[in-house]
């Protein structure tokens, strides 16, 4: 067994997850590890991102960025946002950022290099098994190997079975993963002697004659304990293969999950788990806080299971945020904290951080902004209390709210509607779906399942759609915290219409829709009044229905309104209805 003392590992930092309202919100020094933009370049689609900037993205930082940072940088239109973005990057990850050097940079562009010199098998180094896992962890604390594959390396001195040529990288720890993992093996196996190793979830995938009709198939499969000092049948040596891999499989794909996910989403969960213990100790010394005004509103939706969704909205006056000039660029930082308790503890609690990079022109008419955090979580119905809290990291202001809230039922039959939620925009999203063939014969936790009877298809095809706190269907809202309005400005709104009845004999629901403005007992407006609306029973089976509408308030002058959703089911001649108040300012 040999020490691996070759480079250094990357320090233990936290990472800071940007919410950058807009592109303008990075810095924009260039990264001294992309060039600069060429004075005269050829035009490229608006929605197209610089070759430099996909290479940067998807090959120089590919395992150590998380995806809301990526989706960030992807978000970004200039090349001096990029530039912005990519400095603010190194920059969290700096472990020295008063000194001119960034060693977490540096080290990193060492394993890249490192990883192309040393792990090249017909293609980059940087691309292999091998290379991901320096790259990410850097060198091993112990290193073994076995080139050529001699029996007794991995499987054990007695199993009855030749090996495919195999490595071994142990780690002591590896910062960020969760307690429960602590020495780390990462199995690399060369199949067949191709060239090609390949990081493997279990030992057994070096058994060189799995694919052949013998008792040795099994070996790595479960325990290899000789009966009565003969070999073990082939009969015996699947039942015991099938309890092990029934036990552990699941666990043995949670944990290479764990430890292949990239070191950004490490770092982002390391940054909120220590902002979280920030935050309980302000929350704790309460009579000390100092007033920092936002607004909060929850609302109330039909989740599965019983259970009822509250997607949450957090906001925050720009006015009343502290900023600090850092070189070119104005920098405040707002953290949210949200904790739901029931009468048994702790029953849900979040914590996230916006940070704000503006321009002198962005920071000086920001008076007209403001900066919101969204969560959703899902509830048994009952009562709950809501602690939610803001605080400003650079004037240490704090602000707290305080309240009961009663989670209401939604009754599984009967029509209902779910709370309105109003809207500063609704925009469609187009839920894009990409199927990704895998190969699952070489994946033994899976193919392990074949002996218990069950179908192992040889493919399998994943797919994914976007998510979020105030994602429903196809419409992502934007939500209207203050439920305020500018003069002649639109009223946008969303609800859910849940159980109409379907007749079979017709094929549809019949539901009426009337949306309403009143103003004390006054009606003054109606938005929509849709005498009849036959819904296919097709919808049944897709959930809710979703309503959303746009009314331009027109010349209605500014003071206190209520918005009315009235629908009724045309079957069974019940009718569900929602208001919620709202204003136009002044």
């Amino acid at each position: 067994m040999m020490k691996d003392t070759r480079g250094r590992r990357l320090p233990a930092m936290l990472a800071v997850l940007a919410f950058g309202l807009t592109g303008a919100a990075f810095g924009q020094d260039p990264s001294a590890q992309v060039p600069k933009a060429p004075e005269k370049k050829k035009e490229e689609p608006a929605d197209k991102m610089p070759e430099r900037y996909e290479k940067w993205l998807n090959e120089e930082v590919l395992y150590i960025i998380s995806q809301n940072e990526r989706d960030v940088f992807k978000s970004l239109k200039t090349d001096e946002h990029r530039e912005g973005f990519i400095k603010t990057f190194w920059k969290r990850r700096d472990p020295t950022p008063d000194t001119p050097v960034n060693e977490f940079r540096e080290e990193h562009y060492r394993r890249i290099a490192y990883a192309n010199k040393t792990y090249f098998e017909g293609k980059a180094g940087w691309r292999t098994d091998r290379g991901r896992v320096y790259i990410m962890f850097g060198p091993p604390d112990f290193f073994e190997t076995n080139p050529g594959g001699g029996r007794g390396f991995l499987l054990g001195v007695n199993a009855p079975t030749a090996e495919f040529p195999a490595e071994v990288w142990t780690f002591r720890e590896i910062p960020g993963l969760k307690e429960r993992i602590g020495r780390v093996d990462f199995t690399f196996v060369n199949y067949y002697g191709a060239g090609s190793w390949q990081l493997t979830s279990n030992p057994a995938l070096a058994n060189a004659l799995r694919n052949v009709s013998l008792p040795a198939r099994y070996a790595g499969y479960g325990d290899m304990d000789l009966k009565d000092g003969h070999a073990y049948s082939a009969t015996t040596a699947a039942q015991v293969g099938q309890g092990q891999f029934m036990q552990n499989a699941i666990e043995q794909l949670q944990v290479m999950a764990e430890l292949t996910k990239s070191r950004g989403e490490v770092l982002e969960e390391l940054e909120r788990s220590e902002r979280l213990r920030r935050l309980r100790g302000i929350v704790e010394s309460k009579p000390s806080l100092a007033g920092l005004s936002f607004h909060a509103r929850e609302s109330y939706l039909a989740g599965g299971d019983g259970m009822t969704l509250v997607p949450i909205s957090l906001e925050i006056a720009a006015k009343d945020v502290a900023f600090r000039p850092i070189e070119d660029r104005y920098r405040g930082m707002v953290n949210f904290y949200i904790e739901v308790k029931d009468d048994k503890g702790t029953a849900f609690q979040a914590s996230d951080r916006l940070e704000m990079n503006l321009k002198e022109e962005s920071y000086r008419r920001r008076y007209a902004d403001s900066y919101q955090y969204k969560q959703s979580l899902s509830l048994k119905p009952g009562k709950y209390f809501l602690h939610m809290v803001v605080w400003d990291e650079y004037n240490s202001n704090v602000g707290y709210v305080d309240r009961w809230i009663d989670v209401p039922a939604f009754p599984a039959e009967n029509l209902s509607l779910s709370d309105i939620i109003l809207a500063r925009a609704i925009r469609r999203v187009e839920n894009k779906t990409q199927d990704v063939p895998m190969n699952l014969q070489d994946i033994p936790a899976l193919k392990a399942l074949e002996k218990t009877n069950l179908k192992v298809p040889d493919k399998l095809s994943l797919s994914g759609q976007k998510s979020g706190p105030f994602l429903f269907g196809n419409l992502e809202i934007n939500p209207n915290t203050l439920a305020a309005v500018a003069p002649g400005g639109d009223l946008i709104f969303f609800y859910q219409i849940y159980n109409p009845t379907y007749d079979e004999e017709s094929g549809t629901a019949r539901i009426r829709i009337e949306n309403q403005i009143w103003q004390g007992t006054k009606l003054v407006a109606s938005i929509d009044d849709i005498p009849e609306l036959k819904v296919p029973i097709a919808q049944k089976a897709a959930g809710p229905l979703n309503s959303s509408g746009k009314y331009s308030l027109g010349s209605l002058p500014p003071g206190s309104y209520v918005l009315l959703a009235r629908v009724g089911d045309l079957f069974s001649g019940k009718t569900a209805e929602k208001r919620i108040a709202f204003k136009i300012e002044k």
